[in-house]
């Protein structure tokens, strides 16, 4: 596949995007990387009523967080705009007028009470109700009259009997009768294009290789098949991609108040492993590797592996994902992403304390907002007044494990492996066991009983952090005690 390939999200601004929403538009951002095509954001804003004041920069700044950055849209421009649907209108019209010229769409008088009469009479009489073809071949001087009394004309697509056969990528050949159809609605009366007259126009417009959507699009495609095929153009080819519903079942709903796509990064979610784990929510890799970066997944990406089933949002694997992209960030960027978070300014934090932290307590963490709960009992002035605090710092061998430590770290290269090499080296010089050796030089540092390696815990605060603060609770005639058994920090 060429460079000619183009994908598309679209969008309505009624919300903010849920998870399938995203999954969708990954998918499509995917396909159109890997293979070296455009991803193009189209706005479908048609529907007025339900939209929501900031809603185009709502599914901007979602899409931005997650890195799928469009090739064409509204805020990018490109060849094929207007990326508005309501923008576009003057094309609908256009190519409403073409397919009357040819024949191939009639204008209808009917009023809609009209239309209700005969379909429930359709239905008393068991007959099918999709087709009601009164207007078809409406005679020139009827068509007159009707204009004389004030009606106006829906535009129809002339729907022959007999099956409208489609294909989809992952379910294959389908079809649906015609009668089913019915003449389609393509211009109401009050001259506003249907979803799918306008849907088919701008994807024929924006000449749309792949359509990758929901499958609760699928009844939609053959309608906009029939559409293509009165253009006489050949169709995209369809992606319907099975639904992503919510914990423990149930349809993932902005109604009905899902969490949105901005919420999960403001519970601290790396956005990559949002991205891994929705790109792998119905497709797999063929090694089964789940971890995967955003540069695998482009290289990667599999359509045809994509799964028939329904998928439930899991979010421990995706909490589990964020912690191994979390880990798998460079220090110096997983410092700037922690500062966001942490109150630098209060814990006297420079950018070299963040990128220590970083280094080693990343492994600790799964989301963002993690950092604060490993870095702050930390970098916070340790707390040597409470009762633990007091008992640990008078103990016998309180004042020679601080001293001890104190010496052998003053000229040990700072790095936690020679740290913490160093404090057991001091402990066994010492002779005083490690459950009495350690617990003073904890409390020395962080006011805490228990917490990280004391190696990663010194690396952390930094050599001058680290030692005024042993030096502020050393006692003047440290004492030794009887060797017992080493432990480990």
């Amino acid at each position: 596949m060429t460079a000619s390939t183009r994908t598309r999200f679209a969008p309505s601004p009624t919300g903010a995007l849920h998870l399938g929403n995203a999954r969708t538009a990954i998918l499509n951002w995917l396909f159109a990387r890997h293979h070296g095509g455009a991803f193009v954001l189209r706005l479908e804003d048609t529907d007025t009523e339900r939209a929501v004041p900031g809603g185009e920069r709502i599914i901007y700044e979602a899409l931005d967080w997650l890195g799928l950055q469009p090739d064409e849209g509204p805020r990018e421009g490109g060849p094929f705009g207007p990326y508005r649907q309501l923008a576009r209108e003057t094309m609908h019209r256009t190519r409403a007028a073409e397919l009357l010229a040819s024949g191939r769409a009639f204008r209808c008088y009917c009023r809609p009470d009209e239309l209700e009469t005969r379909r429930k009479a359709a239905i008393a009489a068991g007959e099918p109700t999709g087709r009601d073809a009164r207007c078809r071949d409406l005679p020139a001087e009827r068509a007159r009259r009707y204009e004389a009394e004030g009606r106006t004309a829906a535009i129809r697509l002339r729907v022959a009997s007999g099956p409208v056969a489609f294909e989809d990528r992952l379910k294959g050949t389908l079809s649906i009768d015609g009668d089913d159809l019915g003449d389609m609605v393509l211009v109401r009366g009050d001259g506003r294009p249907t979803y799918n007259f306008a849907v088919a126009v701008d994807d024929l417009e924006m000449e749309i290789s792949h359509v990758i959507r929901g499958v609760g699009h699928l009844s939609n495609t053959p309608k906009q098949v029939l559409l293509y095929r009165a253009f006489g153009v050949t169709p995209p080819e369809f992606v319907h991609i099975p639904t992503v519903l919510a914990p423990g079942g149930g349809k993932l709903s902005k109604r009905d108040g899902a969490a949105g796509i901005l919420d999960y990064r403001d519970r601290g979610f790396h956005p990559d492993a949002v991205l891994n784990y929705l790109s792998l929510l119905s497709w797999s890799a063929a090694d089964g590797k789940e971890f995967l970066t955003r540069e695998a997944l482009v290289v990667r990406t599999d359509l045809d592996r994509v799964g028939a089933a329904d998928s439930e949002v899991d979010e421990e694997k995706m909490t589990w994902l964020s912690g191994q992209h979390l880990r798998a960030e460079p220090a110096e960027r997983l410092a700037r992403r922690w500062a966001e978070r942490l109150d630098v300014e209060g814990l006297g934090l420079t950018d070299a304390d963040l990128r220590r932290v970083a280094e080693v307590f990343a492994k600790r963490t799964k989301l963002f907002g993690d950092a604060s709960s490993e870095v702050e009992p930390i970098f916070r002035a340790p707390e040597l007044d409470g009762a633990a605090s007091r008992e640990a710092l008078s103990t016998p061998a309180a004042a020679t494990a601080i001293t001890r430590a104190r010496a052998s770290w003053e000229e040990t290269a700072w790095r936690p492996e020679p740290l913490a090499r160093a404090l057991r080296g001091a402990m066994r010089e010492s002779g005083v066991p490690g459950r009495s050796f350690f617990p003073p030089i904890r409390v020395a540092l962080t006011g805490q009983l228990h917490g990280p390696d004391l190696g990663e815990v010194a690396y952390a605060l930094g050599r001058e952090r680290t030692l005024a603060r042993l030096a502020a609770t050393q006692s003047p005639t440290p004492q030794d005690t009887t060797d017992e058994q080493e432990e480990d920090l």
